[in-house]
């Protein structure tokens, strides 16, 4: 007897098939959000839950899933994307546990593995924004990647001993560590960087003033994200399939844009958080390598497919 692979992601008990793998919180293999909060905007349970100390998670009741479904859509417009600057997402696991209060909806791993480790009723405190308000209109999805860890002249977190990723046969590969390779769901699995910028292989651009050098995510996590993406838009219809795009140029910046707050659909912290606000950082993921014309086509692919 073959178990199935879970394949659904949840808001207010409510589930959408996305077609990919997706490891709940509830499941053996699951990751359960170390500090969830209550979203303001909505009401469906205990208000102490939204600014207090973390609590038993027992104590995280959605009292009537309908109307907090209501609400939800009512209040969730974004969905952000991050780099977790971790070797994978077991490692962005132990590192959000040990953090004071941080937190992540979703985890996507190298393979492609989707973690979602909470109900999206609950806010995640994973990108406030400048206006400090961010975590209550979005969800959040931690994707691993080193980011400029991975090069060793910018390694000052980690040191490591030299630059993780190696070309073999013209592409480039994630030298993981055994003890994180060993926590991937999919077996003896290789993190290839799905493209590369010439023959250096990481990609080089300013973000929100700061030179973010890295490699590409991999062929794996863009398929996944793509289907979560149209799985959230289903769930919380709120999240529209777009992305930020410049009008002069055509093409998504990859820094904080002029209406943060208000736009609708997939953006990245950058483009939320460029550390404008006292106390609040200035951040630069998705980073320099994300893919987001990829993105934009599979949704306008998507677009006419429907028609």
């Amino acid at each position: 007897m073959t178990t199935q692979t879970p394949t659904h992601i949840i808001a207010c008990g409510q589930s959408v098939d996305i077609q990919t793998q997706v490891i709940p919180w509830t499941h053996r293999k699951g990751f359960t959000c170390p500090h969830p909060r209550g979203r303001s905007g909505c009401s469906q349970h205990d208000a102490e839950l939204n600014n207090g100390p973390t609590r038993d998670p027992s104590e995280y009741i959605i009292q009537d899933p309908e109307a907090a479904c209501r609400e939800l859509q009512q209040t969730v417009y974004q969905f952000v994307l991050h780099y977790d600057v971790c070797y994978s997402s077991y490692h962005c696991h132990q590192v959000l546990k040990n953090s004071p209060f941080m937190g992540s909806h979703f985890y996507l791993d190298l393979d492609g593995t989707i973690y979602q480790t909470c109900d999206l009723y609950w806010k995640t405190n994973t990108a406030p924004a400048d206006d400090r308000k961010g975590n209550e209109r979005a969800v959040h999805v931690e994707m691993a990647n080193l980011s400029w860890q991975a090069l060793k002249e910018e390694s000052d977190l980690f040191k490591v001993p030299s630059d993780m990723y190696r070309k073999v046969r013209g592409r480039w590969r994630f030298e993981l560590p055994e003890k994180y390779r060993k926590k991937l769901l999919t077996p003896d699995f290789q993190a290839y960087a799905a493209r590369a910028y010439g023959e250096r292989g990481y990609f080089s651009r300013t973000v929100n003033g700061r030179r973010v050098r890295m490699w590409d995510f991999t062929e794996e996590q863009y398929q996944a994200l793509i289907q979560l993406c149209r799985g959230l838009n289903q769930l919380l219809p709120g999240i529209a399939l777009k992305v930020p795009v410049d009008e002069e140029t055509g093409r998504t910046p990859l820094g904080k844009i002029i209406n943060f707050s208000t736009f609708q659909g997939i953006l990245g912290h950058a483009h939320v958080q460029a550390g404008e606000t006292g106390g609040v950082k200035r951040k630069y993921d998705p980073g320099s390598a994300f893919d987001w014309a990829r993105l934009r086509r599979s949704f306008q692919e998507g677009e006419r497919a429907d028609r």
